[in-house]
């Protein structure tokens, strides 16, 4: 666990100190914020770093648009629900670990924007997911999962995505503000390849000019960084998206099906999730429940997995 922490300050030392650093995103996203149900998907850190407009690179691309570069490093954590049994359980999700680095390029107006990101990451012992969680466990009291040792094995991860949103203008209600974004985005990798598409809705006393959308297939959400200007006195929102993801591969069923795993493939993904924000200054505090449907091509059953995030975004 030391091992992850210093590497997770080591990202944002170097943001800070050599990549001229203006805004920051850290989210963690556990279960046990939206219910009791510790199992599959049980939990992940993110942290982005979004440089200055038309700062970094653009490889000149869309010449009339904004430019913003971003990095961001995630961390997820995978376990079956039977957290006592210390031999493999065939017929329930396995314990896994994933860790990723995405190097991302914006072009972007007021209304919309174009992401381009490429990832390499790993899957395995070598994330320490283990440590991670065990730490985790001490820290609050619980006793820790005794099936580590069956973890899915090391496995390098890379891929492409591309991303584009676009958002209304905000409309006035009264004394509220509202806007809507819709996008799609598109996988590529041995990770994960798919597509997603999502529409968010979102209506408060007042918000910065961002994108408010459901985020990424198990990822950060790094688009929520861009046109993020703080105000200088207290504010809120509240949003509300529905998304929908039909899924290529993903790692992480795909390989442990192959080692003998009963459990279904997933074919597709819809959910919803619900977002309050609160704004104040050069910060931004956010809450998040996200509820994910499991869909198989076999079944017009789904298995439900909701989940929970807290995030700060602050800029410098």
């Amino acid at each position: 666990m030391k091992k992850l922490v210093l590497k997770i300050f080591g990202i944002y030392f170097i943001s800070n100190s050599y990549l001229y650093s203006d805004t920051h995103l850290f989210t963690v996203e556990n279960d046990a914020l939206a219910s009791k149900d510790d199992s599959y998907y049980t939990g992940g850190l993110f942290y982005t770093w979004m440089g200055q407009d038309n700062s970094g690179f653009d490889f000149n691309l869309m010449d009339n648009l904004q430019t913003n570069n971003a990095i961001s490093f995630t961390h997820l954590v995978f376990t079956p629900k039977d957290k006592d049994t210390t031999t493999r359980i065939l017929n329930d999700s396995p314990y896994a670990g994933y860790a990723k680095l995405n190097f991302l390029l914006y072009k972007s107006s007021n209304n919309y924007f174009h992401e381009f990101a490429m990832n390499v990451g790993a899957v395995g012992p070598i994330v320490q997911a283990k440590e991670l969680q065990s730490g985790f466990h001490d820290l609050i009291g619980h006793s820790k999962p005794a099936g580590w040792d069956n973890q899915l094995g090391n496995q390098i991860t890379a891929g492409l995505s591309y991303n584009f949103a676009k958002k209304t203008d905000k409309i006035n209600l009264g004394k509220l503000k509202f806007d809507w974004t819709n996008n799609v985005k598109i996988d590529l990798g041995n990770f994960y390849s798919g597509v997603m598409v999502s529409s968010m809705v979102r209506i408060g006393s007042s918000f910065p000019n961002t994108f408010a959308t459901t985020g990424s297939f198990m990822g950060a959400d790094e688009s929520s960084l861009l046109n993020f200007q703080g105000i200088k006195s207290f504010n809120w929102a509240v949003s509300f998206g529905l998304y929908a993801n039909k899924i290529a591969n993903y790692y992480i069923i795909d390989e442990s099906r192959d080692q003998g795993h009963t459990i279904p493939k997933v074919n597709y993904i819809t959910g919803e999730q619900v977002a309050y924000d609160i704004f104040y200054d050069d910060v931004q505090y956010s809450f998040k429940i996200k509820s994910t449907y499991l869909h198989n091509n076999k079944a017009f059953t789904s298995a439900n997995k909701q989940w929970g995030g807290i995030t700060v975004i602050w800029k410098f």
